[in-house]
């Protein structure tokens, strides 16, 4: 319990450090501090979500949502710290918390799953690998994965409280396999195991980065249908790098993010190092690295993952329209950082051609390096 209490600790001081911290935006030619409300969004998120892929996708689907995983009110000293979290609406206010330890007494080590309710009636369904942050409680994301299941998906939550080991993913995968092979399961033989997503925040982000460099042989040794055809990590941690990355990638940051911040390693260590897939770098602005947990109202990854999952593994043809295309709809979305947002570079130009007259003197305004951007090989995708 020692190792967990410290932590823990150092953890809250932290968030009441971020709180008092001052920032400045330095654009060589003026210093801009950040508002109060900025200073506030690095650890509280009050504001809804808002957005075109929130407007569209940040409701409930068709589908009722079943489980096999267990919630119970979040009690002891890592439940307590849950408890204290969602009161400040740090994370969602109707938390609740898994058995599994710290939060209970059964193994850290768990597995749940959640499937469409009306599977039996469904054909084959697409799966997505899910694992938490680290110290996580697996009832963090529920808000999320509900969410996603209730568009057509089943959804494995795979956690070990510490989730930093790409081995929690394969974890995910071997459940999965043995739900679609066991007679007694209501996901029997209902699973489309050539069409997996894989996810994570944080920790597991970078997990989902890690999986999805191994080779397809590698994760067919797990079952030979498998076949993983994209990643969507949110907030992804320094763990992982962007190299061997085989697989079509969103990568999802947060503006207020100071434990992942976005023009750190998950813009030029992970977005800037996938070469062999399409990749798309998406930062959403007024989130903290705790939006991932939030409920669907202040959440601003719901709309965005829905349209991702659709379109990644059900071809929809609106979803498609945020990721493909000359003008694809990311680029409009007023949720996410774009080219023309603060903070700017702005410097003197060496060519007059280059001037951008904004007052005196002339001066050069590069795009937001955290905006909305797709590699070379997501924009040679042509739109559905």
């Amino acid at each position: 319990m020692k190792n967990f209490i410290l932590p823990s600790i150092c953890f809250l001081v932290f968030l009441y450090s971020c709180e008092k911290k001052q920032e400045f935006i330095d654009t060589n030619t003026s210093t801009e501090s950040i508002s109060t409300d900025a200073k506030g969004a690095l650890i509280t998120k009050f504001d809804p979500s808002i957005g075109l892929a929130n407007d569209l996708y940040n409701r409930l689907g068709p589908h009722q949502v079943s489980t096999t995983g267990t919630r119970l009110d979040c009690s002891g000293f890592a439940g307590t710290i849950q408890r204290v979290l969602a009161a400040l609406r740090f994370i969602d206010p109707g938390v609740r918390c898994s058995p599994s330890f710290p939060y209970g007494f059964e193994d850290r080590r768990v597995t749940e799953v959640f499937y469409p309710s009306n599977i039996q009636s469904l054909e084959n369904v697409p799966v997505i690998s899910f694992v938490g942050g680290l110290v996580s409680n697996q009832g963090n994301y529920d808000a999320l994965i509900r969410l996603w299941t209730s568009y057509g998906f089943v959804v494995v939550n795979s956690n070990n409280f510490i989730n930093f080991n790409p081995s929690l993913h394969v974890t995910g995968l071997l459940e999965i396999v043995a739900q679609n092979s066991n007679p007694q399961s209501p996901l029997y033989n209902k699973l489309d195991l050539s069409k997996v997503q894989v996810s994570g925040h944080s920790a597991g982000g970078s997990g989902a980065l890690s999986i999805t460099s191994k080779t397809e042989k590698i994760i067919q040794s797990i079952h030979p249908s498998l076949r993983i055809i994209g990643s969507f990590p949110l907030q992804p941690s320094f763990a992982a790098s962007g190299n061997n990355v085989n697989v079509p990638t969103l990568l999802l940051t947060g503006q207020y993010d100071v434990l992942v911040p976005p023009t750190t390693f998950p813009l030029k260590n992970q977005y800037q190092k996938i070469s062999s897939a399409p990749a798309w770098f998406v930062s959403t602005k007024n989130s903290n690295h705790l939006t991932p947990t939030l409920e669907l109202a202040r959440n601003d990854y719901a709309g965005i993952t829905v349209a991702w999952i659709l379109y990644n593994a059900k071809n929809d043809v609106a979803a498609s329209r945020f990721f493909v295309g000359p003008a694809y709809r990311s680029l409009e979305d007023p949720a996410f950082t774009q080219a023309g947002d603060l903070p700017l570079a702005v410097y003197r130009p060496s060519k007059p051609s280059e001037y951008l007259k904004t007052g005196e003197p002339f001066v050069l305004v590069k795009p937001n390096p955290t905006r909305v951007q797709r590699n070379s090989r997501a924009n040679a995708l042509k739109s559905l």
